[in-house]
């Protein structure tokens, strides 16, 4: 009985991490949106959001591994048999969360690219600026012909 039980809760467990991959699918397509807005600011709390899902996900990670050392071996391959289309889900959200963050990470780099184009810009003109506000700084106020 007490295996079962196990077996049971190692299975809501899966499940509840189920639907955090779900909860970071939707959290990154809103990172996604914030980037192509350029809001910084929604970036950095949407950052803090997936941070607190994956510490949920950490923490029930850790409870599952708890409850499968306790199963035997043999215990263990019959729960992944019975629950192979979940496995195969949690996988697949896995995969998606994984491309998702390349795509977030891809756009976070061209756009700092662009920043560094014109931070680079400013500092040609800037340069260019020194040159010329020497040169009339260094003229007299009023022409000495008159």
């Amino acid at each position: 009985m007490e295996i079962k039980k196990t077996k049971q809760l190692i299975l809501d467990n899966l499940k509840k991490e189920e639907s955090c991959f779900k909860d970071l699918v939707n959290k990154i397509e809103e990172q996604k949106q914030a980037i192509e807005d350029k809001n910084g600011f929604r970036v950095l709390e949407i950052i803090e959001e997936k941070n607190r899902i994956i510490k949920i996900f950490h923490n029930l990670e850790s409870e599952v591994n708890d409850r499968l050392q306790s199963l035997s071996l043999e215990e263990t391959q019959s729960l992944k048999q019975e629950e192979k289309t979940l496995m195969v889900s949690l996988e697949k959200l896995i995969e998606t969360i994984i491309r998702m963050e390349e795509e977030c990470e891809i756009n976070i780099s061209r756009d700092m690219k662009e920043v560094e184009k014109k931070i680079f810009g400013l500092q040609k003109g800037k340069k260019i600026g020194k040159g010329y506000g020497s040169f009339l700084k260094s003229r007299p106020l009023i022409s000495r012909k008159i």
